[in-house]
């Protein structure tokens, strides 16, 4: 039914009944209003139907509700604290819609008409100089007041929910949505808004990607849709290389997660075969950009990051390991099933690599005891206690039981560690057999050792006394063999103390969080 073929007087109708509407009774007065229409178009009666006679039920009630005053309850002389009537006491001074007791009394109790007159005369003028005090009875005494004024305060905060526009025009548009108008939903004719709701559109919620398929309100319509502008790849190629996008992207070059995932089996069996780095990061990237720009982010999101976070850990690319421990941060906050415990270790690892004392107290602050009892993250932490307190022999035995791959963080800084750990050797010891540093420091050989010190000037050891006798002094001299050979602690402190210098700058490849 067209806009044009409703009769005026009901639409005059409806206006009033929408005028009538408060906060309190919007939803009944727009659900009778609908089931009267309804029932009047279904009759055939919309336009012999006198419409200026139809009440609404929801209207009456408010009326009934708001005009109502209940009989106070008698009142016992004897028990009340009013006592002998004063002249014009302050808690007769009520308006006139509140109860007053001295009406309520006897003449000769409250004192005879001569007293009623001058309690009358003070009442008036209290209430002209607008000084009179609230009453002390209880709130069903001011029953109709507060009924107002609870009204007056619903109008007045339904009124700031509206759009910003007058109160007429806000009727007449709620007017129009219901006979048809522009803004009229195509369901119902556009039934269903009270003046309440105008200037609020409703929208069917998106299924999947975080959104439910129920009916919500449009949030705001500055933001941007991005499901309308993702994209779906329909290559078929398993490799492609990575190239950093410059423009759109097209969809003939980016392949589906079906493709996606015999990607991930091909390069999987390509490294355990080969390890050749280069084309994996170069392929692993490729699959990440094309994840990207679909915005494709489920458990095998999750695998291909954790993946490529392992192979770089391999390759000693803190860099690119970064890049996907951040990722799956983000992955893991959305409830994303992984192996989040795993990389929290890894994550506390590399914050100590770093140095990041901000981040790695928030860490700390952050952990529940759950993580705290799983044995990578308990590992880290103890990592993290023993450097806190210089414990160089506790790290070096946590360095060499290191689960999972965190030992491949701890190669990145343990050299930092163990210059350290020879400073404080040599402040405290006199000498030491280089075996016993070895050891100490979980260096794989003396070899090690030796070419660790020679590369810090620290290899100084203690002259061992000739063994040959005088007549020998043409011969030359023998080396010392290494497992014979003991540190001097004194003179190789200074060269100890300045290569702890050379590790103060970390290097960050990669950083990206």
């Amino acid at each position: 039914m067209s806009s044009s073929a409703w009769p005026p007087e009901l639409k005059a109708w409806v206006q009033q009944c929408l005028s009538k509407a408060t906060a309190s009774n919007k939803d009944a007065v727009n659900a009778e209003l609908k089931q009267i229409l309804f029932k009047a178009h279904a009759d055939g009666t919309i336009k012999t139907t006198d419409w200026n006679k139809v009440e609404l039920n929801s209207l009456k009630a408010q009326t009934q509700r708001t005009t109502h005053v209940p009989l106070p309850p008698r009142i016992n002389i004897t028990t009340t604290s009013f006592g002998p009537p004063q002249p014009a006491p302050p808690v007769q001074a009520q308006a006139s819609t509140s109860f007053n007791p001295s009406n309520y009394l006897s003449s000769s109790a409250a004192g005879g008409p001569s007293t009623s007159a001058t309690s009358e005369k003070k009442k008036k003028k209290k209430k002209n100089d607008g000084t009179a005090k609230s009453s002390a009875f209880p709130t069903p005494y001011h029953f109709t007041s507060s009924a107002e004024e609870q009204e007056a305060l619903a109008r007045r905060a339904a009124r700031f929910q509206k759009p910003a526009a007058s109160s007429s025009s806000s009727i007449a548009g709620g007017v129009d949505r219901w006979f048809g108008g522009a803004d009229a939903d195509d369901s119902l004719n556009g039934l269903g808004m009270v003046p309440g709701q105008v200037g609020k559109r409703k929208m069917r919620g998106k299924n999947g990607l975080g959104y439910t398929g129920e009916e919500v309100t449009e949030v705001d319509p500055n933001v941007i849709d991005w499901d309308k502008h993702t994209i779906r790849g329909t290559s078929t190629r398993l490799e492609k290389s990575y190239l950093r996008l410059t423009s759109e992207p097209n969809p003939a070059d980016v392949r589906p997660l079906h493709i996606l995932q015999q990607t991930l089996q091909l390069l999987k069996r390509k490294w355990k075969d080969n390890h050749n780095y280069a084309y994996a990061l170069d392929q692993f990237k490729s699959m990440r950009q094309d994840l990207t720009v679909q915005r494709i982010k489920n458990d095998f999101t999750v695998e291909v990051y954790e993946i490529h976070a392992r192979i770089a850990l391999e390759a000693k690319d803190l860099g690119e390991y970064n890049q996907c421990q951040t990722m799956l941060r983000q992955l893991y906050e959305l409830g994303i099933k992984g192996h989040p415990q795993e990389f929290l270790s890894y994550r506390i690892m590399y914050l100590l690599h770093t140095r990041n004392r901000s981040d790695m107290a928030t860490l700390l602050a952050q952990l529940t005891q759950t993580e705290k009892s799983d044995p990578g993250v308990k590992h880290a932490l103890d990592v993290h206690a023993a450097l806190a307190t210089s414990n160089y022999v506790r790290f070096f035995r946590l360095f060499g039981t290191a689960p999972n791959m965190s030992g491949y963080i701890m190669d990145h800084f343990v050299e930092r560690e163990r210059i350290a750990a020879l400073a404080i050797m040599s402040k405290g010891y006199m000498t030491l057999t280089l075996t016993h540093i070895t050891t100490t420091l979980a260096f794989d050989s003396e070899e090690e050792t030796d070419a660790f010190l020679q590369a810090h000037d620290a290899a100084i050891y203690v002259q061992q006394p000739s063994t040959h006798g005088t007549n020998n002094h043409w011969k030359p001299i023998k080396p010392v063999p290494l497992l014979e050979r003991i540190w001097d602690c004194r003179k190789a402190h200074a060269a100890c103390a300045a290569g702890i210098s050379k590790y103060r700058v970390v290097d960050l490849k990669g950083q990206v969080d």
